[in-house]
Order: structure tokens, then sequence, then C-alpha cells
């Protein structure tokens, strides 16, 4: 099966970038998504719902960005390829 290429990747095996839009989608959705799950507001009646739900398209959209990200880095011939298969210093 082959792998749409997304315009967000360069298609280069070492690209970065879906990976560190990722993690700030998570960094930034994550703690306020469980500030809000563990303690809601008294006043937050109308927005919390509404939040929660965005804040979870958040978490969502930045795990995609992750595992795409995960799979344009472990791609044959990067470092992490290289790591996880132990040939660190073979080309």
């Amino acid at each position: 099966m082959k792998w749409p290429k997304w315009s967000i990747a360069t298609g280069d095996a070492g690209d970065f970038l879906p990976i560190m839009i990722g993690c700030v989608f998570v960094f930034l959705s994550l703690p306020p998504f469980v500030l809000l799950l563990v303690m809601p507001d008294r006043n937050s009646g109308v927005i919390g719902v509404p939040l929660l739900v965005w804040l979870g398209a958040g978490i969502i959209i930045g795990m995609v960005f992750v595992v795409f990200g995960l799979r344009v880095l472990s791609f044959p011939g990067t470092l992490l390829y290289r790591i996880t298969r132990g040939r660190i210093f073979t080309r």
C-alpha cells in the first residue's frame, strides 16, 4: 500500500516538521483538557462541553501528526531507523 504524501512534509526522510507540529498540538491541548475534566469551574457550564470537544480535537490532530512524523522519520536510511535496528554507524 502506498501512503499519500502530505504537503506539510517535504518527502525527505529526515523531516522533523510533522512531529514538531504534533507535539505542539498535544502539549497545548492536553493539560487544559485534563484540568477541565478533573477540576471544572462552577461557572464553565455553557462553554465547558464545546471547549472539551475543541481540546479533544486538538489532541487527536496532534497525535495524528506525531504518528505521521514518526512514519516519516523511520524510513530506511534515517537516524531513527538505524538506531532502532542497531545500525547506527553503517550506511
